[in-house]
């Protein structure tokens, strides 16, 4: 996402900007004269603030000198646009602080929506302030209603989504809950559209793909049925949407009331996995050595090279594989195989009976990834793209060293085990409730917590992990017990989770929270 306003922005704002120079000079010739004034603009901008920080250091606020009213338009804006860069940057380097102030000066100076929604994230993931961030994703929505009414579309039924959504491979699954959102409100499919440009790279087109009897899908610029701009008016933002009664919420709570109505209508998934594609993966898994007969459980563990952007802020998001091995040696002394998935910059596996370490295989392919996440027996993952692809076809997951925690995962037939905050100073652990406020329930910025909090964030232990596992598969057998204290500390955790705003309905581990009765204190 970062990527893409980088490079984008500044070219589509120069066209637009180029395109807008040209109109006003052929109705207004003299304009020529103004040219070199233009091109030397940004020159004399810097030097102005150079000139003016000087002054303001050694002159009264009286000769500050000042520019004229039109140049100080053009200066703002080149300003918004420069502080957005450097807000941009600073968050990639791992500086939220310094980049909030930065995105807090752009967003001052403009009313882009793109800037808006970068702005929202810095203070979100890499502060944890999560009420400011709602405040700014719900200025966009107030902007975009406002143009909405300007330009006579608020009767509009169409719902765009923009490129964000098709720019991630875990957004590409998470068109789910925007598509079923849209059947519980009697949406027509065709009025939901799906903005995929040429320039967005997509990290899966077999999976996007599956969603084409759902939504409409529009890959150029032609085809869509008002120009862009027109249409970010009426946009499903991906991280902070406006539902039907006109309010703006983080996307997790919007996909997780989703969700709690769509189970309690008894209703399953909308995609089923093709039938000839699924016999293409079987008979490339037993070419690969596993047999055709044989099940399988996937798993796939985020590591420090899955993903460039923003690297430092989600370092958080990673586990070591060493940790799973207890968990993978249970599911093949059942007689089960372990796929893992990923891809070649991921640690290899040492060789295992009945492991398949396929993410650095030579049968990688995207279709082959969501034909493994499709028909596994369960899935085993971590808070990564992937971890949201098994439920699209009602595959259950074990999720591990999930984060953040106030993104408690939505699906029912799921377990998970969070990652845990200790106390640099005594030792001691963070209590739930106390995980889910700020900035704690949303930050990811480890060094950020480190510094303001004196907390450090803990993975999960290799036998919770592999206690987990075991209680998936008495599950599936149906030979899952519960006794009355296990009952009670799952109450206990729902309570907890239902009144610090920690949406979704997957259950917490049930021997972690013997092990760690602290944790919901």
């Amino acid at each position: 996402m970062g990527n893409f306003f980088a490079i984008v922005e500044p070219i589509t704002a120069a066209a637009r900007f180029g395109l807008l120079q040209i109109q006003k000079t052929l109705r207004q010739p003299s304009r020529v004269a103004a040219i070199p004034y233009f091109f030397a603009l940004p020159f004399v901008r810097k030097a102005y603030l150079s000139v003016r920080q000087d002054y303001l250091k050694h002159m009264p606020s009286a000769h500050v000198p000042i520019l004229s009213a039109h140049a100080r338009k053009i200066t703002n804006r080149d300003l918004a646009f420069d502080y957005f860069l450097k807000g941009h940057r600073l968050l990639q380097a791992g500086r939220p602080e310094e980049a909030w102030e930065a995105m807090s000066r752009s967003i001052k100076r403009s009313n882009d929506t793109g800037r808006l929604f970068s702005a929202a994230l810095t203070a979100l993931v890499g502060l944890g302030r999560y009420k400011e961030a709602i405040a700014v994703f719900a200025r966009a929505n107030e902007m975009r209603q406002e143009r909405k009414k300007a330009l006579g579309l608020t009767e509009s039924p169409l719902r765009f989504l923009d490129q964000t959504w098709s720019g991630s491979f875990g957004h590409i699954a998470e068109i789910d809950y925007a598509v079923k959102l849209g059947i519980l409100e009697g949406r027509a499919i065709e009025d939901t559209i799906l903005y995929v440009p040429p320039f967005v790279k997509v990290p899966n087109r077999f999976l996007l793909e599956q969603w084409q009897p759902h939504v409409t899908i529009v890959s150029e610029e032609a085809s869509l049925p008002l120009p862009p701009a027109s249409l970010d008016a009426l946009c499903f933002d991906f991280r902070g949407p406006l539902l039907a009664d006109g309010s703006t919420v983080h996307y997790w709570e919007a996909a997780a009331k989703t969700y709690r109505r769509w189970y309690a209508e008894k209703r399953g998934p909308v995609l089923g996995f093709p039938e000839d594609v699924a016999r293409r993966g079987r008979d490339a898994l037993e070419k690969a050595g596993i047999p055709r007969d044989a099940w399988y459980v996937v798993l796939h563990v985020r590591e420090a090279a899955s993903k460039a952007i923003h690297s430092t802020l989600h370092n958080v998001l990673n586990a070591q594989i060493a940790d799973y091995l207890p968990a993978i040696e249970e599911i093949t002394r059942r007689g089960g195989w372990v796929i893992r998935a990923g891809d070649p910059a991921m640690t290899p596996l040492p060789p295992m009976t009945n492991v398949f370490d396929y993410c650095h295989s030579d049968i990688r392919s995207e279709w082959m990834d969501i034909f493994l996440f499709a028909t596994g027996r369960f899935f085993i993952g971590t808070s990564s793209g992937p971890a949201y692809v098994p439920p699209l076809y009602d595959v259950p997951c074990v999720l591990t060293n999930w984060w953040p925690p106030a993104q408690r995962p939505w699906h029912p037939g799921d377990i998970f085990i969070p990652k845990r905050y200790r106390r640099l100073s005594d030792g001691t652990y963070l209590t739930l409730s106390e995980t889910l406020g700020e900035p704690y329930g949303y930050c990811n910025s480890t060094d950020y917590l480190k510094r303001h909090k004196n907390v450090i964030v803990e993975d999960n232990a290799p036998a919770d992990i592999h206690a987990a596992i075991c209680e998936m598969f008495a599950r599936l057998e149906g030979s899952a017990k519960y006794d009355l204290e296990d009952l009670q500390l799952r109450k206990r955790a729902e309570h907890i989770y239902e009144t610090n705003a920690g949406h979704g309905m997957a259950s917490i581990s049930r021997d972690f929270l013997k092990s760690h009765q602290d944790f919901i204190q």
